[in-house]
């Protein structure tokens, strides 16, 4: 189930244990770049990031990716990945992009509107470093630097 963005205020204080992203793979190999995200917490919970059915606005849940091809995976199901490609779970919290936020606190979160006053991303500011994960083109994006369109809502100030 989904919740308001502003549920991720909740993350302030808390320690960071893990990152996935979900990157689509094809013939075996992971095209890394566009995704969605997962935040693992020393605390035990999950939040997961991701775009809207329409493209344009931030999703959120207080739970795992569920992939919908786990096995047993059907004869049908088996040729449409051979053929189409899937999206697959990857472990990022060995990157280099974002082991130095592993075991950090997260000091504040800030939900982000686009240019059309959509809650599309969301900002984390993670022991010293920006992580932005923001919603454009129907495609999710992880920044380390503010991405140009998207500006902190109103109720979190500048």
């Amino acid at each position: 189930m989904a919740l308001p963005p502003a549920s991720l205020k909740s993350l302030s204080g808390k320690c960071l244990r893990a990152v996935a992203r979900i990157f689509f793979e094809h013939g075996g190999q992971i095209e890394a770049g566009d995704g969605a995200l997962e935040l693992y917490l020393d605390d035990g919970s999950v939040f997961f990031l991701d775009g809207s059915a329409d493209g344009e606005r931030l999703r959120v849940q207080d739970a795992p990716w569920v992939d919908p091809f786990q096995p047993p995976i059907s004869d049908e199901n088996r040729l449409y990945i051979e053929q189409s490609g899937k999206w697959s779970r990857v472990e990022q919290s060995d990157d280099p992009k974002f082991s130095g936020l592993i075991g950090k606190v997260i000091a504040s979160v800030k939900v982000l509107v686009n240019e059309f006053g959509r809650e599309a991303g969301v900002q984390f500011s993670i022991g010293g470093t920006e992580l932005w994960f923001v919603v454009a083109g129907d495609e999710c994006h992880v920044h380390w630097v503010h991405p140009i369109g998207f500006r902190p809502h109103a109720n979190d100030g500048p």
